[in-house]
């Protein structure tokens, strides 16, 4: 019986911040870990319900995302919103305290991102 090198392909996560313009943003991969632990903050996020996104500026810190290419799965964070993509479909969800946002941008290998993504909240 014959494996596809496709079966065997791990899924690869990878994290970046969306704060350059110019040249590429910082990526940096992302381990299993990590990714169950932003399941669980995902998982106990309400939904955004009236309330509007908040906009990103056009230079600086625009927010950060995690992202697996293999599945089609993305979430994009900003000042305490965390969009989910799959395949088509999107979801928001409320993070008051930005406790993803800042997980994910702790998990950035030091000198990786500059100190301007760091925000205080």
């Amino acid at each position: 019986m014959v494996i596809s090198k496709l079966a065997k392909k791990k899924e690869k996560w990878i994290a970046g911040a969306f704060c350059f313009s110019g040249r590429p943003d910082p990526t940096w991969p992302v381990n299993e870990k990590l990714i169950k632990q932003l399941e669980k903050i995902w998982n106990s996020l309400g939904p955004l319900s009236d309330e509007i996104p908040p906009s990103p500026p056009i230079l600086g810190y625009r927010g950060c995302f995690v992202r697996n290419n293999n599945i089609h799965r993305e979430w994009c964070i900003y000042d305490g919103v965390v969009t989910l993509e799959t395949d088509g479909n999107s979801e928001i969800r409320l993070d008051r305290q930005g406790t993803f946002e800042k997980l994910v941008l702790s998990s950035a290998p030091k000198g990786v991102l500059p100190a301007f993504c760091f925000k205080q909240r």
